[in-house]
This record gives C-alpha cells, structure tokens and sequence, in this order.
C-alpha cells in the first residue's frame, strides 16, 4: 500500500456505500448501498444480486450466497435453490453480519439484540440491555467481541448460551460508539474503534493496555492483515499501521487516489487476497492492489 501501488476505481451505486466484503466462495467483491442495492463485482463491472426499498447497511457470505442487512431490520439472502429470500430478523437496522460457518452467521441490530442463523433458520437470540444498537460482533479463537453505539463492548469466551451476555466482561472506551473490532493473537489482545477516532488495546480480561488518537473522526472499519492494521474513517482516510506496535506508515486519502468524503467500508480480498477496497459517501469503490512488505 504505498503511493505507486496500482489503483482501480469502480462505479454504479446511486447511494453511499456502507459495507463491503469478498466473497471467498463466488470469488467476487460484494458491496451494500444505501440506494438499496447489493451488488457483486469483477474486476470492471457490476451486476445487483439484491434489491430492496430500504438501505443495506451491512454484507457478508455465506455458502448460499450474500447475506445482507437492511435499515429496518431485514435480513435478505439465498436460500439453497438460489431463490432471493426476505426474513424479519430486527426491529432496527441490521448494522453487523458475522459468518462462523459455511452456513452459520451472528447478526446485529438497532435493537440492541443478537441473532444467530443457520441459513433462514433462528437458532439463538441475546438481548444486551443499555446497548442501543449493535454495531461490531467479532469471533476469534479467544471469544467474541461485541461493540454497541453506547460506546460500550463486551467480551465473551463464547456465545452459544441465553445468560452469556450476564458473563461478558464490559468494557467502556469509546464515548459515542465502538464500532469496530478485530483480535489481534500474535499479542492475544483486542484492538477497538469508534467514534472518538481512538484505537484502544484491550487484554482477554477487558483491561486497557493502549489509546492511540488514530483519526480526526470515527473509525468505522479495522481490518488484521499480512502483520498489518487497516482503519478507515468518517475522516476521510484509510490508514495503515503495523501490527507489531501500532506504529503509522502509511494513509491513503484524496490526495493520492483515495476518498474525498467519509470511508465507510474496507475488505481485502481478490483472487490472490493482495487488494484492499475501500467505499464510503463519494459512491465510489475504490481499490489499491497491497504490496509485499518488506
């Protein structure tokens, strides 16, 4: 990712783009717009999968094909015969998909309430009362992270149960929103986002470890990656640091190809997983092809 890295701009979303992700199974790029369209991506054209009156807010895969979020608590996908479905999964926005299993996934919603699908069926529910909206959930190998717009988050060695939530460990670090996550296991740490722009550094026991002002504004996406941490904002930006010790290399901003408005979208995929796509209120899909570190 550096200012000669090959970049590609693609276009057809009449709305902001609010998430995006690659699908591993289909071996396409896959983005949720606010114009109410998911649409799948090569590596010059698009074509819209699932449409809908309202706004998707968030995307993820599965091996039926996309599942997809809208903001009033709709969860769209294919079922096994490739037939469009629709499942009143929330009262609220969907705003978090997490898949743990081909078929398996957790979503999140402006309910303050968890879900957990196998394909259409709703095998397990968690209300967090005093959340607000559910807007990260992440699985690791250590336990699952979930992220709320109170700004609060808990952390849970699993979440199979009705009472786990009661066990979760709260953490408080983000005032106005945590709204991202990622477990880093080369540390066996938590690294958090949310709107005061901060990257926060949480051990397995919820104890803070770091801050670090990383942003002018909230941070809406953190992705792990090759020893890398990639964050994108509502500042603009997508900022690369090194996993080792958070150390800043590199940003990605209007000046040398990247957004001129929010960022709220970032995932790494492609054919050979060496391309970071970033999206957000411009429209525009953007992607820059990752070089090797040294």
């Amino acid at each position: 990712m550096e200012t000669n890295a090959i970049q590609k701009q693609l276009s057809g979303h009449n709305g902001a783009i609010y998430d995006v992700c690659w699908d591993y199974f289909r071996q396409e790029w896959l983005t949720a717009g606010g114009d109410g369209v998911v649409a799948a991506w090569n590596e010059s054209n698009g074509r819209a999968l699932l449409q809908s009156e309202h706004a998707f807010f968030s995307i993820q895969c599965i091996v039926s094909g996309p599942i997809a979020g809208t903001e009033k608590g709709e969860l769209m996908m294919f079922d096994a015969q490739g037939t469009p479905r629709k499942v009143a999964a929330h009262d609220r926005g969907i705003f978090a998909l997490s898949p743990i299993g081909p078929s398996q996934f957790y979503c999140g919603g402006g309910d303050a309430r968890i879900t957990r699908w196998d394909s259409e069926t709703l095998c397990g529910e968690w209300h967090w009362k005093n959340a607000r909206k559910i807007r990260t959930i992440v699985p690791s190998t250590q336990g699952v992270l979930v992220g709320s717009s109170s700004g609060k988050g808990l952390i849970l060695n699993k979440l199979t149960a009705s009472n786990d939530l009661n066990n979760g460990l709260e953490i408080n670090g983000h005032e106005g929103g945590l709204y991202a996550a990622v477990f880093m296991p080369i540390k066996s740490v938590w690294l958090t986002g949310g709107r005061d722009g901060h990257l926060r550094v949480w051990s397995t026991l919820g104890k803070e470890l770091l801050a670090i002002p990383a942003h002018e504004a909230a941070i809406y996406r953190i992705l792990l990656h090759d020893g890398k941490i990639y964050t994108a904002s509502r500042d603009k930006t997508v900022k690369r640091w090194n996993a080792e010790d958070l150390a800043f290399e590199f940003k990605w901003d209007h000046t040398n190809g990247g957004a001129k408005r929010s960022v709220n979208a970032l995932g790494i995929g492609g054919n050979e997983n060496n391309w970071l796509l970033a999206a957000g209120d411009d429209r525009l899909i953007r992607l820059m092809q990752l070089n090797s570190q040294p």
